[in-house]
């Protein structure tokens, strides 16, 4: 595939998998190989049901679960995206119970596409930007 072609799959997943949380589109979009890496804050996932599950626990914890693509990039097999991730944590999240929050904080992965479908996803998470906005670590003074 073209890398034109790449970044298209790849807007196709932020606007029918994770900005509906659509299930059935994952088999048409991501491989039965897929692995999922954002360790250390989240377990490694891998195959369809690891992506479902990522998405599912995103919907569950934040019910109006969106992301905004902020860039695209993309060079051979491999497309990166920097988006804008919002949400209301109405489930839990890790340790942190429902906090009723909303909350606004960045992502940055690397997917690499293969025949059409993408089978890994590499991300950065700015999860101390979340955890402040929930008040769970605190903010620096700017003294």
């Amino acid at each position: 595939m073209s890398t034109e072609e790449n970044k298209a799959l790849v807007r196709r997943l932020f606007d029918e998998v994770w900005n509906t949380g659509k299930l059935d589109k994952i088999e048409e979009l991501y491989s039965p190989d897929f692995v999922a890496d954002y360790r250390p804050y989240s377990p490694l996932r891998t195959g369809l049901e690891g992506i479902k599950e990522m998405v599912q626990h995103a919907w569950s914890t934040f019910p109006d679960y969106h992301e905004e693509l902020a860039e695209l990039v993309a060079e051979g097999d491999r497309v990166v995206a920097r988006f804008l991730i919002t949400g209301t944590q109405q489930g839990h999240w890790g340790p942190i119970p429902p906090t009723g929050k909303k909350l606004s904080f960045e992502e940055i992965v690397i997917l690499r596409i293969v025949n059409g479908k993408v089978v890994e996803q590499r991300g950065l998470v700015d999860n101390l930007n979340a955890l402040r906005q929930l008040g769970v670590v605190p903010t620096p003074s700017r003294d």
